[in-house]
C-alpha cells in the first residue's frame, strides 16, 4: 500500500503522525495487554524495520489472499531509511480497520532504541517528536493469543508464567527474550535483564495456558524463518536484505491450529514453503 504522492517529505510525514498521536493512545489503550484474536484467517507479520518496500509486498499478498486479519509482531522502526512511512502506513491501517489490524510493541518501539538505531537520525533528531512517538508505542500490547490455540509476541516468554499477568507496564522480557538450544532460562549476550528460554520453558509455558504453539520475530534469518523446539515455536522475520545483506522475508497465515508459511524477495517473487 504505497503511500500517496504527495507524502514524500518526512516534515509532512511526521505532521501527520503527531497528528494522529491522540487517536493511536486512545485505540491502543483501549485494547488489553494481551489480545484475543478468535476471527481467522490470520496473516502473521515479523520485523520490518523501515523497509517500506517489504511491507508493500506484504500488503499486497494480504489483498490477493483476501485475509483481513493482520497481526503485525513489531519492530516497525529503526536499522531502515524508511521508519516514518512505515509507521504512518500502519497507524492509517490500524485506524481505518481497528477490528482487524492489530499492532504488537517490539523492542525497537522505544525512544532510547531509537536515538542509537536509526529513526531519531531518520526523522530530523527531533527529540520531541521521539518522545511523541514513545509515547503511542507504550500504549500497545504486548502479546496476542490466537483461536485460544498459538501466543504471538515480539521476542519472547520469561518463564511458565500465566498469560494473564502480561501488563503493558512490564514487557521488557517479552520485547526482548530469545529461544535457546540450552534447557531453562539464561543470561543472553543482548544485555542486562534479558534472557534465553529453553525447550523445558516453551512446554511449560504452553501447558500453563493451554496453548499448542508460540510465533514470535525478534532476529533475522537468511530464509525468513525458522522453527524451534519440534515445531512449537516460529520465528518470523519480514523484512528483505536486512541492514545491506541478502535475506528473504517471511510471513504466515494461521488458520484452523495450522500455519502456512510464504517467504518473498525483494523482486516480489512469493513461494509457500511445503
Amino acid at each position: 500500500m504505497p503511500l500517496p504522492d504527495y507524502i514524500t517529505d518526512k516534515t509532512v510525514i511526521k505532521k501527520r503522525l503527531i497528528d494522529l498521536l491522540p487517536t493511536m493512545i486512545k485505540i491502543f489503550d483501549s485494547e488489553p495487554a494481551v489480545l484475543r484474536i478468535d476471527d481467522e484467517p490470520v496473516m502473521i507479520v515479523g520485523d520490518i524495520h523501515g523497509n517500506l518496500h517489504s511491507l508493500d509486498i506484504l500488503l499486497e499478498q494480504r489483498d490477493k489472499m483476501d485475509c483481513k486479519n493482520i497481526l503485525f509482531l513489531g519492530d516497525y522502526v529503526d536499522r531502515g531509511s524508511q521508519g516514518a512511512e512505515v509507521l504512518l502506513a500502519i497507524f492509517d491501517l490500524k485506524v481505518a480497520d481497528p477490528e482487524h489490524v492489530f499492532l504488537l510493541r517490539g523492542n525497537h518501539e522505544d525512544a532510547q532504541m531509537n536515538v542509537y538505531y536509526g529513526f531519531y537520525d531518520e526523522t530530523g533528531r527531533d527529540k520531541d517528536f521521539t518522545l511523541d512517538m514513545h509515547d503511542i508505542f507504550c500504549t500497545m500490547p504486548v502479546a496476542a493469543v490466537l483461536s485460544n490455540d498459538t501466543f504471538c509476541v515480539h521476542g519472547g516468554i520469561c518463564g511458565a508464567d500465566s498469560i494473564d499477568t502480561i501488563t503493558k507496564d512490564e514487557s521488557y522480557q517479552y520485547l526482548w527474550n530469545d529461544p535457546s538450544e540450552k534447557l531453562g532460562i539464561n543470561r543472553s549476550d543482548r544485555g542486562e535483564g534479558i534472557k534465553k528460554f529453553g525447550c523445558d520453558v516453551a512446554d511449560a509455558f504452553l501447558e500453563v495456558n493451554g496453548l499448542n504453539r508460540l510465533v514470535r520475530a525478534h532476529e533475522c534469518h537468511e530464509g525468513g524463518y525458522m522453527w524451534w523446539f519440534e515445531g512449537k515455536l516460529l520465528s518470523l522475520f519480514s523484512s528483505t536484505d536486512y541492514c545491506g545483506g541478502i535475506n528473504k522475508g517471511a510471513f504466515a497465515i494461521y488458520k484452523d491450529k495450522d500455519v502456512s508459511l510464504y517467504v518473498f524477495d525483494n523482486k516480489k517473487n512469493i513461494q509457500k514453503c511445503v
